[in-house]
């Protein structure tokens, strides 16, 4: 049933595939036809406009040549000082052939010396500056080749547009030199009929010499510096092409790429220019296919929704039946790592209240044995309690429910520190680098934890390289911008450790965290190593990532939270004296009597008067009673409803001096008894612990009335 319904499934793919594939080949083969046939439009109505364009230049330009015609036929045969004499005869008949022309500026008789003998504009003509530097004078002055078309120029001696000059030699009666005949175009003249006869956006028409001068040009006209380069495309067409021929290129004057034709003006040196952008050709090339999907994709879009519809309806038992199975398979791993957590914590306490009847039984008999087996025995008890203590401790952090007394510290500063701590924990043909900035990377974290959580990543880094390797420690900042696993965000200080070991397979290394899973031989692992570490990690408001692959290594990165604050060194606790000045009494507040008993043999040990209740309510009747007490020793987790938390915020109100030392196996409450500022002790605990802690509460409480 399983195969026909994924045959079925398969089937809906593929037609949905099809509905696709097919409607898209149809609309490629069409828009590839009609890209063609875009270019065969393009190109017929570039030749159309160049035949206008040609028409038109060639009735400008022989209409200025028959001007020229005129001008040397009144002049044939004279010299520059017979032409000179005759000035205002001939400004008359130049004037009243400039009037009759549009296209013509103005038209001008030059003597041999460059200077003006006669002009269409004005008379006397104006002698003051030579034209002989000008190119259309310079190109006749040795010979006589026929009318010669120069460059855009400004004008000099007038005031006036742009133009280009018609231009042809005089001769003498000996055939020498006597002068030059102008007709001074007009560009803008050719531009407005551009103008006229352009039919849509994109299009560029251009009057050019052969060298690449351009004498007009629309839109934007031409200036005395408009010319292309010798490396331009143009110049390889018309040597393959000259008279005609139709190009694709990208302009070296403005960068566009254009669809060009040119045509030779009959009888000049000169080519009409007429282009389109390809971004206009493809624009409306685009605009006909836009028709075809109005009116393809809708029907396509439909048939693909109906067939996506109906492979969604047959896949939903299928992907139902997935669903399910992997949530009941996260559930059943959710479970399980919660009913962890809750067998921790609820037997945490007790199990804690045991290790330390164990422990301080075991440090009585110690003191009173005698014989070497005994001893041996007392100290197997011992060394298995501390064992059962770092269990229960492992335990506790993975399910985050330990006991912390976080503080600030430095990371580019304590793991330097651990390093001798690092390399002792590992092989001796391990090689060590801890890299650290030189800035601070300040996070707070309980720093026993911290120790824990370092050696254990260290072990493990260990056992992957039996045969030596490298494991590098390195610190940075981080910013997390965006939520990611674990769903962290904002600034981190990332620790990583990197070795060169086996690494890990990618079936195990989900599992890596999980409490009691080892991969390790019998007897040489736990399976609480890495647990405790994500527990740190978690507890600590960060998270533990590992990459590995098998044999490139493995790196586990602890993400820890930048706190806004420098870390500062603790204070040195201070030492106390064997026995207090004076025999202090302290209040144990402790409903396990076995319990209590130790607390006794501990405080008459350090010389100190004990004194018992059995809840949080009698201590409070004790007190009340005027019962002198020096210092209260409670348990934190209390039955009657009241807990040792409790019973210190009371006493915190009541007497403000009284100092207070709380101590616990296990309580949910311990995050909160810390942000309180009450020490908190740890069970099982051992003689040198509870001096520390008394010593350290009747100092604070020294230095506060002294302040």
């Amino acid at each position: 049933m399983v195969s026909a319904r994924r045959g079925t499934l398969r089937l809906l793919r593929a037609l949905m595939i099809g509905a696709v594939l097919v409607p898209a080949a149809l609309f490629a083969y069409v828009a590839w036809v009609s890209w063609h046939s875009a270019d065969a439009i393009t190109d017929d109505r570039l030749a159309r406009s160049l035949d206008v364009l040609h028409e038109h230049a060639l009735k400008v330009l022989t209409t200025g040549n028959l001007v020229l015609d005129e001008i040397v036929e009144s002049v044939e045969g004279e010299t520059s000082e017979e032409i000179a004499a005759r000035e205002p005869e001939m400004h008359r008949r130049l004037k009243r052939v400039a009037d009759l022309l549009p296209q013509v500026q103005s038209i001008w008789v030059i003597g041999r010396d460059g200077l003006a003998l006669a002009n269409s504009y004005f008379v006397p003509a104006p002698r003051g500056a030579s034209l002989a530097d000008r190119d259309f004078f310079r190109a006749l002055v040795d010979r006589d080749i026929g009318t010669y078309v120069s460059s855009v120029f400004v004008p000099r001696l007038i005031e006036g547009p742009s133009f280009f000059s018609m231009s042809r030699r005089l001769n003498g009666p000996d055939g020498g030199l006597q002068g030059v005949a102008s007709v001074s175009m007009l560009p803008d003249d050719f531009q407005k009929f551009y103008r006229e006869i352009a039919r849509g956006p994109g299009e560029v028409f251009a009057l050019m010499r052969e060298d690449g001068a351009f004498l007009a040009r629309w839109p934007g006209g031409p200036s005395s510096t408009d010319k292309l380069p010798p490396s331009a495309l143009f110049f390889g067409e018309i040597a393959r092409r000259p008279e005609r021929g139709l190009y694709t290129g990208v302009s070296r004057l403005d960068g566009v790429e254009r669809r060009v034709g040119y045509r030779r003006v009959e009888g000049f040196p000169i080519y009409v220019i007429a282009s389109i952008d390809t971004a206009t050709i493809r624009d409306e090339w685009l605009r006909g296919l836009l028709g075809h999907l109005v009116f393809g994709l809708p029907a396509t879009l439909l048939l693909l929704w109906v067939l996506w519809v109906a492979h969604q309806r047959t896949a939903g038992l299928y992907a139902e039946a997935v669903r399910r199975e992997a949530a009941e398979t996260a559930l059943r791993h959710a479970q399980r790592l919660e009913a962890v957590g809750r067998l921790t914590g609820g037997v945490a306490h007790d199990f804690n209240n045991l290790l330390m009847v164990i422990s301080g039984s075991a440090d009585r008999l110690r003191r009173i044995v005698q014989g070497e087996k005994e001893s041996r025995l007392v100290e197997m008890i011992t060394t298995a309690a501390k064992r059962g203590e770092t269990l229960t401790r492992q335990l506790l952090s993975f399910s985050r429910q330990q006991a912390l007394s976080p503080q600030g510290i430095d990371l580019s500063q304590r793991m330097p520190e651990l390093s001798e701590l690092v390399r002792r924990s590992l092989a001796d043909d391990v090689e060590v680098t801890i890299d650290v900035p030189d800035r601070a990377c300040p996070v707070k974290v309980d720093p026993g934890e911290f120790e824990v959580a370092v050696l254990n990543i260290c072990v493990n880094a260990r056992d992957a390289m039996p045969n030596g390797g490298r494991l590098v420690v390195r610190v940075r900042d981080a910013v997390l911008d965006e939520a990611g696993d674990g769903g962290l965000e904002g600034a981190f200080v990332a620790l990583s450790f990197t070795d060169t070991g086996s690494g890990i397979p990618d079936d195990v290394l989900p599992r890596v965290f999980e409490p009691f899973f080892t991969t390790k031989e019998t007897a040489k692992g736990t399976g609480l190593g890495l647990s405790q570490v994500y527990g740190f990690a978690r507890q600590a408001g960060g998270d533990v990532r590992i990459d590995s692959r098998v044999g490139a290594g493995t790196t586990v990165t602890l993400w820890l939270p930048r706190v806004p604050f420098e870390p500062v060194a603790a204070e040195p606790r201070p030492e106390p004296a064997a026995a207090p000045a004076g025999r202090k009494t302290v209040l144990v507040v402790e409903d396990n009597l076995s319990v209590a008993d130790v607390c006794r043999s501990y405080l008459d040990q350090l010389g100190y008067e004990a004194a018992f209740a059995a809840s949080p309510r009698e201590a409070l009747a004790a007190l009340a009673d005027g019962h002198g007490v020096d210092l209260v020793l409670s348990d934190i987790l209390m039955p009657g409803g009241m807990s040792g938390f409790d019973l210190a915020r009371e006493l915190r109100t009541l007497q403000p001096s009284l100092p207070i030392v709380l101590m616990t196996g296990f309580s949910d409450r311990a995050g909160e008894v810390a942000c309180d500022g009450f020490p908190v002790l740890r069970k099982p605990f051992d003689i040198d612990a509870l001096q520390r802690e008394l010593a350290a509460a009747f100092a604070r409480r020294d230095g506060t009335a002294a302040a």
